[in-house]
């Protein structure tokens, strides 16, 4: 087994999650009352920045396959500006932005700490979006598992989440009330042991 010669810290969903959630709490704490989305977009554009450092670009000159991209060398995140300005592809470029949020919060800093550059990117192929994995990294260092996890907590925090849920809303509801596609919102209930 080859063992890579860099491994992100490690973190648990929790860790991730309570990181989302002071972000929330600290620019925009009404999402943590229900019934609101997190204006992710927003937040990549004026606060980003002046938060890790790395710059927000919309580009298409990325390859079609490829959404979003954090270059931590050239501080930057790049989304590719034809899904930035799909509306039927809203949902999808929400979590597209939280994703890269999540890398530029979560592994830049490693990076930069250690002097080292990756990219991370989101595509989707055919059957769903394609994670960076590697079967010799724990799942709690994988840094695709972890920006996954920070954008499904950022987008779907999990107290307003169990409130709509309460209520009776229906998944198709809590989707549209949290702005995710439906495979998202699923992804993020398995993951908070709220759905098998």
């Amino acid at each position: 087994m080859t063992v890579p010669s860099f491994l992100f810290q490690g973190m648990s969903g929790v860790q991730i999650d309570h990181l989302a959630t002071n972000i929330i709490v600290q620019y925009q704490p009404e999402v943590l009352k229900g019934g609101k989305a997190f204006d992710v977009h927003r937040f990549v554009d004026t606060k980003l920045e002046d938060l890790t450092g790395v710059i927000p670009v919309y580009s298409n000159e990325l390859p079609p396959e490829i959404y979003g991209l954090t270059d931590s060398a050239n501080k930057q995140v790049i989304f590719q500006e034809d899904l930035a300005t799909d509306e039927s592809s809203l949902n999808f470029f929400r979590s597209t932005q939280a994703h890269e949020t999540g890398h530029c919060f979560l592994h830049v800093p490693q990076l930069q700490q250690r002097s080292r550059t990756q990219v991370f990117r989101q595509a989707k192929g055919e059957d769903g979006i394609h994670l960076y994995r590697k079967d010799d990294i724990p799942i709690y260092r994988n840094p695709e598992w972890q920006a996954w996890r920070f954008a499904g907590a950022l987008l779907m925090p999990e107290n307003p989440l169990r409130m709509i849920l309460r209520d009776g809303a229906s998944l198709g509801e809590i989707a549209e009330t949290f702005g995710v596609n439906l495979p998202f919102l699923k992804t993020r209930l398995k993951a908070l042991k709220i759905l098998n």
